[in-house]
């Protein structure tokens, strides 16, 4: 049962857990438009493909899936999803099972603004979030007050994050007033949640909860285990109205007594080593859910207090590994 991760990036502990995984059972191939990004060569297999946005991308990843008869295609970034949920049934004509909510949600999740909308219409606590409009209309009756955070309405990795302490600096961005939102910039504690909906019944199978110390280049880079009934009843109940499938990350922060939801994201999130670490394990999840298994629960089963410490490696590979495919 071969599967094909796409956008792999520098995601090498998780192409390794996914080679562990598999064992003998299957061949882990891992793409990517960049043939430096380490993750790459932790894979049973690398393909060198187009940019997603390349009218030829889905047809390069099906020639793979083809070459490699592979089951299971998933992505680990945001951009992508909405290509693979776009396609799903393309992909499932040649019997691979694209792992992606489907594109409705796929596309809130993309749509900060949207996914704040949704939250307060589904009574559930959310960091407010204002278009350039709402902001300055909040911003005259006092709702809301500077400093300010704009971001991208659609963005991801932390990319594009300006904080404002006046309204001329607000006044600055009238011209994106489509492409941006504004959030009240917050200090709060931040912390993270990652979870798998089995494919079939949207069952929240795995449940794993920590609160972020530290932050680099938009992912995790160190956070602390706990378990919080608060922030476990919040994500159950956002399961119960979102459709979520496979792999997601919630970002959230803590306002008093109240988790607010900040961010979905429907794929594994960059924390997601702590919860695998600590016996939470999605990917085996997925594993299950591929051979037409039910995903076994785990929620809450595991040590709180553990802190995961990220750091880097270095790997060494031939210049002429870089042009050629396979391995």
């Amino acid at each position: 049962m071969n599967v094909l991760l796409t956008s792999v990036g520098r995601r090498v502990k998780l192409i390794e857990y996914f080679v562990r995984e598999w064992g003998s059972a299957g061949k882990i191939i891992a793409a990517d438009c960049d043939p430096t990004a380490p993750a790459l060569f932790a894979a049973h297999h690398r393909q060198i493909v187009p940019r997603i946005d390349d009218p030829a991308y889905v047809q390069t990843l099906e020639e793979i899936c083809l070459r490699y008869d592979i089951k299971a295609v998933l992505s680990l970034i945001d951009p992508e999803l909405g290509v693979l949920a776009a396609h799903a049934e393309r992909f499932s004509r040649l019997g691979v099972q694209a792992v992606v909510s489907g594109l409705d949600a796929v596309n809130l999740c993309l749509d900060k603004k949207g996914t704040c909308d949704f939250l307060r219409a589904h009574g559930l606590p959310c960091v407010p979030t204002y278009t350039l409009e709402e902001a300055r209309a909040a911003l005259a009756c006092g709702e809301l007050t500077y400093p300010l955070l704009a971001k991208p309405r659609k963005g991801s990795a932390s990319l594009g994050l300006v904080r404002m302490e006046k309204e001329a600096e607000l006044a600055a961005f009238a011209h994106k007033k489509d492409e941006l939102i504004v959030q009240p910039f917050l200090q709060a504690e931040e912390y993270g949640v990652d979870g798998y909906a089995d494919l079939f019944t949207g069952e929240l199978t795995t449940l794993f909860t920590r609160k972020k110390m530290r932050m680099r280049a938009g992912e995790t880079d160190r956070s602390l285990a706990i378990r919080d009934e608060r922030l476990t009843s919040l994500v159950t109940s956002l399961v119960s109205v979102l459709p979520l499938r496979g792999p997601f990350d919630i970002d959230c922060f803590l306002l008093g007594d109240q988790y607010a939801i900040s961010e979905i994201n429907p794929r594994f999130g960059g924390g997601y080593p702590h919860a695998h670490e600590s016996g939470v394990n999605a990917v085996a999840a997925l594993f299950r859910n591929l051979r037409k298994e039910a995903s076994k629960p785990n929620i809450g089963d595991y040590e709180a207090g553990t802190i995961m410490l990220k750091y880097d490696q270095v790997m060494l590979v031939h210049s002429s590994r870089l042009t050629g495919e396979g391995m």
